[in-house]
């Protein structure tokens, strides 16, 4: 996984969603879920499609997955119904993937990403397992055979869309404060590249802090002490030069 932040401007934060589903991946099959992930799940979105508008205009316009420009990959949310091809894509795939499957393909490809790419849900830094794969079925039940078997890498399972939502809200916007860190400690510190990704951060926690009126305290105060620090180090570099 490459955190490549070193342009002084991003648009785009580095993160991609992978869904596998023999009916999600088609095109024409829950685009309103499609295009709720595609929005909120996007920080530069400012208006997200809620899940229980079913009159929105905006899904309307919503054509299964919306592509935005990724530090030049330009896909959100990329999806696929077969699982050879959807292992080949993360097999060549280097930013953070979070993945969506359902518990019928989740059975077939955890087995071929242990096998060939598992790097691709593994941290980089501390080489622990990242649990940023996530399966949305009808029944925990007759899944729980094989999510034992890869638990490391699974978040809890979903038979909720909202609840599936809200969880990678909050998984993304944590993701971008450990990446902020990280290239705040990088040698130079990127400065620029770890303020948009607090900056990212804020805003998703805000999106979830509305969704589960939860007031999030401690990561609120974390983000808001960091770009504190930040700013004033890039307002310091300004006046130097």
């Amino acid at each position: 996984m490459s955190n490549d932040a070193n342009a002084d401007s991003e648009e785009i934060p580095n993160h991609a969603i992978v869904w596998l589903d023999l009916n999600i991946g088609r095109r024409d099959d829950y685009q309103q879920l499609k295009a709720a992930f595609s929005s909120t799940a996007d920080p530069n979105h400012v208006n997200p499609v809620r899940l229980i508008d079913k009159d929105d205009e905006e899904i309307g316009r919503a054509i299964g997955f919306e592509q935005v420009n990724f530090e030049g990959v330009k896909f959100l949310l990329a999806a696929f119904t077969n699982v050879e091809r959807c292992v080949e894509f993360l097999q060549d795939e280097k930013r953070k993937i979070f993945l969506i499957t359902s518990g019928q393909m989740g059975r077939a490809i955890l087995p071929l990403i242990k096998q060939k790419c598992i790097d691709v849900f593994t941290d980089p830094i501390t080489n622990e397992p990242c649990q940023s794969i996530y399966v949305f079925c009808h029944s925990t039940e007759r899944n729980m055979d094989w999510m034992l078997e890869y638990y490391e890498y699974l978040a809890p399972p979903f038979t909720f869309d909202i609840d599936l939502l809200v969880r990678m809200i909050r998984d993304i916007a944590n993701y971008f404060v450990i990446e902020s860190k990280r290239l705040l400690e990088s040698d130079p510190p990127n400065y620029s590249a770890a303020y948009n990704r607090l900056t990212w951060a804020h805003t998703l926690y805000d999106r979830y802090r509305t969704m589960e009126k939860n007031p999030l305290t401690k990561e609120f105060t974390e983000v808001n002490d960091l770009s504190e620090k930040v700013e004033q180090q890039m307002r310091r570099l300004n006046n130097d030069d």
